[in-house]
Formats: C-alpha cells, sequence, structure tokens
C-alpha cells in the first residue's frame, strides 16, 4: 500500500537514505563489470559445446516462443500443488507434440523445447525407454506395428522394470511370463509381493502400455519341468484406450510424493495371470517358435538386449554436464553480484566471488561441468558407434561401453548431485528459497544416484571389467596387443611400468602441465586397480573370485578402483577435447588458455581428492603434494576474472534456468521480488488463515481480556 510522505519526513530520511546508497552497489553493474573483464568473449565457446551457432540460435528462438506460450508459462511453476505439477508437465509434453506436428518441427526442435520447458510429466519414459527399446529390441514387424502407434500418441508406454524387492540386480527380478503353447500367448504374473513393479515413470496414471521386464519360464510338458530362461522384454497393455482404466488384472496406480520430480507419475503395478499375445515378446534378438523352443541370441550379441541401459546411461552421463552446468551459472552469477562485509568503514562491500573459500567451491565445479559435458559428447558418440557396430552383428566394443557408461554414470552423478548441493550452500538463505532454482534442482537430480543402477553396484561392474583385462593381459605374460581405449593402462607391461614410476614433478608450474596431472591420475589409478585385485585374491585364496564372499569382502577397494579408473577418463577426455580444438583452430588462444587452467584446476583437484593413495604408495613426497595443492590455489585466482564468461558459455537461456539468482543481466533482487508475489499466500491482503483461524482465535483473546501472558521461557 503506497504511502503519502510529507516532505519535512522526507527531508529528514534523505540525509540518512545517501549515507547507504552511496555505499550501495547494483548487481546488473557487477555483472557487466564481470563480463568486461573476462579475457576471451564466450560466443564462439558457446556455438562449440552446443553444436553450432545455428542450434544455439535456435534454442534462444524457441525460448522466447515458449515464454508466451500458456503450456510453457514458468511464473507460477514453483507454487503448484503435486496433482498441478502432473496436470500441467503433462498438458506441456503434449503441447511440444502438438507444435511439432502442426508446424512440422523435427526431432531436434522437439528435445530442445523439450528441454527448455524442463517440466518432466508422464510422458518422460514413453520418449526415454519405452521407444527406443522398441527401436532396439523390437524385430522390424514390431518396429512397423508399434512406432506408427507410439509416435501418434496412440500408445503412451513406460518401462517397468524395477520391484518392490529388486532393481539393479536385474536377474533377481520376480515377475514371470509363463509360455502357454495351447494359446499362443504368453501369462505374466506378479507371484510375489515383491514382485509388485515399482518406480516407472508415467506408470500410475499416464501409460497405456509398457515394456515389462520379466523372466521368461517355458514349461515342459513332458517332464512337468519350467525352464527360466531369465529376464525378457515384453509388451503388456495396461489401460482400456476408450476409458483408460485398468485392464482386467492389472493393478496399477501412483506410489506417492517423492523427494523431487513430483510432476512424474512414477507407480505400482501388478498382474494377476495377464495374457498377451506370443509377438509381443521384444524379439530382434532371442525369441519363442509356436512350439515352445526358445531361440536365444548369437554368443556374440548374448547381451544386445542390454542395449536400452547402456543408451540410457550414456545419456545420464551427458546430462550430468547440463545440470551441473546449471547449478555453477546460478551461483557464479549470484556470487558476482552478491556483497558481503566491506574492507572498511565508507567502503562497498565485497563481491562473494571475491572470497577464496567461495571461488574455492565454485571454480572446481565449473571445471566438473566442462569434464562431464565433454565425456557426455564422448559417450553420446561412443553409443552410436556400437549402434552401427550392432547393426552389422558386431559386439566387440560392448563389454568395454558397458564397463565406461556403469562406472561414468556413477561418478559423474556423485560429482553433479554433491555439486548442486555445495551451489545451493553458496547462495546462502536465497539459496534455501525455491525462487533460486536451485533446491527443485537438486531435489529433481539427485535420483540419478540411484536409478538405472545403484552407483555402488555400476562401480563393481567397472571394476569387475578393470580385473578381468588385467588378468586376462597378464595370462599372456604381457605378450600381444595390450588393451586398447579406456584400458590401455591395464595391460601387464604398463602396470609394471606404472607401479615403478615415480612423481616427476618438481614445483608449481610442473603441476600445470597435462601429462604430470595425466600421469598422476593414471598411476593412481593403476595402482588401486593392483591393490583391488590383491585384495581380492588374498580374500579368494590367491585366486580372482567375481561373487560369493571374496567379492563382496572386497567392495571398498574395488569400487575405488572404478572410480580411479572413471576419473583418469575424465580428465584425459577433457585434455583431449582441448588438443583437438587447438589443432582445429575452433577458439582464440586467450580461450584455449582459460579453458586449459581449467582442465589443470579439474585434474588436480581429483588428485587432492587421492593424495593419500600417491603419498601411500610412494609416488609422491609430501613437498609434491604441497606444490600441488599450491599450484590449485594459483589456479583459483588466474581463473577469477573468467569465472562469468565460463558459464556464460554453457549458453543458458533466462528461460530455462527459471531462477531469480541466475538471471544473465545480474538483477536479482528485483527478480526475487517480482516472483514471490505469484505465491497463493499473497493472493490476498489478510491472508488464507484469517478467517477461519487467526480472527477467532485473537477476538476471543480480546473478548477474554487478553489475560496474563506466558513468561517468553515458557514460550
Amino acid at each position: 500500500m503506497a504511502n503519502a510522505v510529507d516532505e519535512r519526513t522526507r527531508a529528514l530520511q534523505e540525509r540518512s537514505s545517501a549515507l547507504v546508497t552511496a555505499q550501495a552497489s547494483d548487481p546488473r553493474a557487477d555483472i557487466a563489470a564481470e563480463r568486461r573483464r573476462a579475457s576471451f568473449a564466450p560466443e564462439p565457446l558457446t556455438y562449440l559445446l552446443n553444436g553450432g551457432k545455428a542450434k544455439v540460435e535456435r534454442r534462444a528462438e524457441l525460448a522466447r516462443i515458449l515464454t508466451q506460450t500458456p503450456w510453457a508459462d514458468k511464473s507460477n511453476r514453483h507454487f503448484l500443488s503435486r496433482e498441478e505439477e502432473y496436470v500441467g508437465g503433462l498438458r506441456a509434453a503434449l503441447g511440444i507434440w502438438r507444435k511439432m506436428k502442426d508446424e512440422g518441427l523435427g526431432m531436434q526442435d522437439g528435445l530442445m523445447m523439450r528441454q527448455l520447458v524442463d517440466w518432466p510429466g508422464g510422458l518422460e519414459l514413453h520418449i526415454g525407454m519405452f521407444i527406443p527399446t522398441i527401436m532396439s529390441q523390437g524385430d522390424a514387424e514390431q518396429q512397423a506395428k508399434w512406432m506408427p502407434l507410439c509416435t501418434s500418441l496412440q500408445v503412451i508406454g513406460t518401462y517397468a522394470q524395477t520391484e518392490l524387492g529388486h532393481g539393479t540386480f536385474v536377474r533377481g527380478l520376480e515377475t514371470t511370463a509363463t509360455f502357454d503353447k495351447q494359446t499362443q500367448e504368453f501369462v505374466i504374473h506378479s507371484p510375489t509381493l515383491s514382485s509388485t513393479k515399482w518406480w516407472p515413470g508415467g506408470l500410475g496414471k499416464t501409460a497405456t502400455h509398457a515394456v515389462v521386464m520379466a523372466r521368461l519360464m517355458l514349461p515342459d510338458a513332458a517332464t512337468g519341468r519350467v525352464a527360466d530362461h531369465g529376464p525378457h522384454a515384453f509388451i503388456v497393455q495396461l489401460r482400456c484406450p476408450d476409458t483408460h482404466r485398468p485392464l482386467r488384472g492389472v493393478t496399477v496406480g501412483d506410489i506417492g510424493p517423492k523427494f523431487g520430480f513430483n510432476g512424474v507419475d512414477n507407480g505400482f503395478l501388478q498382474l494377476d495371470h495377464v495374457r498377451i499375445p506370443r509377438d509381443h515378446m521384444m524379439q530382434r534378438f532371442s525369441r519363442v517358435t509356436p512350439e515352445g523352443v526358445y531361440v536365444p541370441p548369437p554368443p556374440a550379441n548374448a547381451k544386445a538386449s542390454y542395449a536400452t541401459m547402456l543408451y540410457v546411461r550414456a545419456d545420464i552421463v551427458r546430462n550430468a554436464g547440463y545440470f551441473l552446468g546449471r547449478a555453477t551459472t546460478i551461483a557464479v552469477r549470484y556470487a558476482a553480484v552478491r556483497r558481503q562485509t566491506a574492507p572498511a568503514p565508507g567502503e562497498r562491500e565485497l563481491q562473494v566471488l571475491d572470497y577464496q573459500n567461495t571461488s574455492g567451491t565454485l571454480l572446481p565445479l565449473v571445471a566438473a561441468t566442462y569434464a562431464l559435458w565433454l565425456m557426455g559428447d564422448d559417450m553420446m558418440a561412443k553409443y552410436k558407434r556400437f549402434e552401427a557396430d550392432r547393426d552389422r552383428g558386431e559386439f566387440g566394443a560392448l563389454p568395454e561401453l558397458h564397463a565406461l557408461s556403469s562406472g561414468l554414470k556413477a561418478v559423474c552423478t556423485w560429482i553433479t548431485a554433491d555439486g548442486i548441493e555445495e551451489c545451493r550452500r553458496t547462495c546462502g538463505g536465497h539459496g534455501y528459497s525455491q525462487l533460486s532454482g536451485l533446491p527443485s534442482l537438486f531435489a529433481s537430480y539427485v535420483q540419478n544416484v540411484t536409478w538405472e543402477g545403484d552407483n555402488n553396484v555400476l562401480c563393481l561392474q567397472t571394476a569387475r571389467f578393470i580385473l578381468k583385462t588385467m588378468a586376462a593381459s597378464a595370462a599372456k605374460g604381457g605378450a600381444g596387443p595390450a588393451p586398447g581405449g579406456s584400458a590401455a593402462h591395464l595391460a601387464a607391461g604398463e602396470l609394471r611400468r606404472e607401479l615403478g614410476a615415480r612423481c616427476a614433478a618438481r614445483d608449481e608450474a610442473c603441476w600445470l602441465q597435462p601429462d604430470t596431472v595425466a600421469a598422476a591420475l593414471r598411476h593412481r589409478a593403476s595402482r588401486l586397480a593392483v591393490t583391488a585385485a590383491d585384495t581380492l585374491r588374498a580374500a579368494a585364496g590367491g585366486r580372482l573370485a567375481f561373487e560369493g564372499a571374496p567379492w563382496n569382502g572386497s567392495t571398498l577397494a574395488l569400487i575405488a578402483a572404478a572410480r580411479a579408473h572413471c576419473e583418469l577418463q575424465l580428465a584425459l577426455n577433457f585434455y583431449a577435447a582441448l588438443q583437438r580444438w587447438s589443432s582445429e583452430g575452433a577458439l582464440s588462444p586467450v580461450c584455449l588458455a582459460a579453458l586449459s587452467r581449467l582442465a589443470a584446476l579439474f585434474g588436480l583437484g581429483r588428485l587432492e581428492l587421492g593424495l593419500a593413495d600417491l603419498l601411500e604408495d610412494g609416488y609422491m613426497n609430501g613437498a609434491q603434494a604441497a606444490a600441488l595443492r599450491r599450484a590449485s590455489r594459483g589456479l583459483l585466482a588466474a581463473l577469477r576474472p573468467d569465472a562469468v564468461a565460463l558459464v556464460d558459455a554453457f549458453g543458458f537461456e533466462d528461460y530455462y534456468l527459471h531462477s531469480a539468482l541466475g538471471r544473465h543481466d545480474g538483477d536479482v533482487y528485483r527478480a526475487l521480488l517480482d516472483m514471490a508475489q505469484p505465491s497463493p499466500l499473497n493472493a490476498t491482503e489478510e491472508g488464507p488463515a484469517w478467517e477461519g483461524v487467526l480472527r477467532p482465535a485473537m477476538q476471543a483473546a480480546r473478548r477474554g481480556g487478553g489475560g496474563v501472558a506466558p513468561p517468553l521461557s515458557k514460550l
């Protein structure tokens, strides 16, 4: 409510206001000054990271269009109930679908809009897993039948694998698919409470169909026995297309509110002797004949059915960089305009980013974002090469891709989940507000640590690959071709050389050289791989036992080896990208110099976390470790002028970030006030509790004369 102020009051206040405003700063001016002091212009880097100038400009155009589209409006997003989140997310997803169809837009535009709207809903697994499973595991006839239904939304699917009692351990799934030769059908059944499917997105109230992972059971009429052929994928119809009510034998529903991601109707599913046609089994690689004979995949592609999981894990690695990039963009921009504590009376307060503890938190996370972003691009390229090989019947790259995607999924999601929370904390009290965009970002992302494979279990899969690769090379006596790709350092000859190597760094300058950092990371990965193997052999009486008590009693060493292996890959890929860009002339020398410092900061950060391993091993001494730390601190100062430019280069639009603190123009305090206005509590001046709660209580107190107030110590 505006206040009519007389001239005497204005004059009285004028000097007091002048005293404060003389020391105040405009955050918009601060962020503009940050961009002027940067050593490079971020636009060329933005184009390089995002697939070219045309894509960046198209994305910006789509963001502008979406800000004016009712179903894509974000102004009220932070204040929605769970039901409103679900309905709104589904409406947005269908809005994108219709816009693509009506305007003839391509898939790239659709994916851009989906990312920009950033409203996970009931179509997530239809797009992300149901369709990819049909494309990767369905034969030509199945694809011809189901894909038109999927793309026209006559069918909406999900992917039902995880159960109440089993998730990561797929072989332990309890849902069964029993073949009935007489009717040429499979009977899909949930025989136990723990076999209830639990967690699939879109299953609760959206999906009409599901790819159900169930153990294939083939009865033998002659012997009365049942052959268990393990988990296979089956398409099961769940709901009537006309009424959307569950079919007979199908019990399905929503699992309730979660830590985040509440626009998605994650669901439960129980199947009571539900019959499906024989050709609803995904049969590109294996099938059941009309006579009830199981035709397994050829040995070369026996694990081809895992292709969907490989794709999802590779995509999770790619998304880790995007999510951490959003968090670091918000936190760095805010730290550049937030001021705290004047160095002397009458002076302006310091920018929070100028405090070493803040830059020491945020700049390594910016470095990690680039490492994850580039690794994500590389993993998707590797997956596309695998798809091409698979279509030719070649599966030689599968073991390494499986191991690498498993370990990187774990390491990258750990880094990102922890990093988002670190970014939120650096934003102080405002970081606790949903308006900052960080709490919802964390709540939506942290599920990645456990879904599509528990991270520790996935690390163990990587460790298994590491140990088997080492054993295979050792069996040859180090002769023959060394393991290639990410496993090159695991060849017997390389391991012998590594274990005898010592750090050559003489001073801080040495630690800024890629070769020095890479050598230390490689040595650590090699040492921990050998330690894991020695630990397992000691527990198993001198042999490598990949299951049972010896394996279970060695998991700490195994996980440590897997993490070190993946951290090495992240750093090597970062350095390789910079070398490629340099040779191609893709970026200016000053930009490459800043990125080289960033790559060094990432590598040194990983080494700092593993210093105990390197000191214990004798690879380096205390003086070298101290020089490493000094080099890392020096990089913080060297990178400080480029902090805002480095996050600007990610190219995230304000519409996409939806954060009062991460605005490109730095006008954070005005944004906080503006974004708070749509709160339902602000719908009336007196508030929703006045009539029914506050007013009766206060009036009763007045009628009672107030009484004697309790002492404050009792309140």
